[in-house]
C-alpha cells in the first residue's frame, strides 16, 4: 500500500513548480484543479500538518512531484492526508497563471503553508515545499501567452 508519506518524501522541494507547470497544460478544461493543502504526515512525520500543492482532475489527484507521476482516487489521497477540502484552495489554469504572474512564484498564494507542528513534537523544522519559489522569467513569459 502507498502512503501518502512516501508520496511527499519523494516530493521534497517542488510540489509547487510541479503542480504549477502541470496545471499549465490543461489551459480550457474546467476538469483540472491546482489544488494547494495541508497535509498531516505519517510514520516519523505524524502530528506535522504541512502544505503541499497537487493538481485534480475530477475524482483522480495528480501529484507529479520531484519528477514522479503519482495519481490516486481523490477520496483514498485525502484520507490518507487527512486532507479537509474547506481549507484548500483550488485554482482553474486560468486562475492560477494569474497568481503566478502576479505573485511571480509558484505558491503558495492564499496560504501559509507553513509547517504546524503538535504540541508533543519537537520543534525542528521539517521543509515540504519550497514556499515562494521564484518562478523564472522565459517561465512568467510562457504563462502569459495563456491569457
Amino acid at each position: 500500500m502507498i502512503k501518502l508519506k512516501q508520496i511527499l518524501l519523494e516530493a521534497l522541494g517542488d510540489c509547487y513548480q510541479a503542480g504549477g507547470r502541470l496545471i499549465m497544460n490543461f489551459f480550457g478544461d474546467k476538469d483540472h484543479k491546482l489544488v494547494h493543502g495541508m497535509v498531516d504526515g505519517q510514520g516519523p512525520l505524524s502530528g506535522i500538518r504541512f502544505g503541499h500543492c497537487w493538481v485534480e482532475s475530477k475524482d483522480t489527484v495528480l501529484d507529479h512531484s520531484n519528477g514522479k507521476k503519482r495519481e490516486l482516487p481523490k477520496q483514498v489521497y485525502y484520507n490518507l492526508g487527512n486532507i479537509n477540502a474547506d481549507e484548500c484552495h483550488y485554482y482553474t489554469p486560468e486562475e492560477a497563471s494569474k497568481w503566478m504572474l502576479k505573485s511571480k512564484h509558484w505558491g503558495p498564494w492564499e496560504m501559509s503553508g507553513d509547517t504546524v507542528m503538535a504540541e508533543e513534537i519537537p520543534d525542528s523544522k521539517v521543509e515540504m515545499g519550497k514556499h515562494n519559489l521564484r518562478i523564472k522569467p522565459e517561465d512568467l513569459e510562457k504563462i502569459q501567452t495563456f491569457l
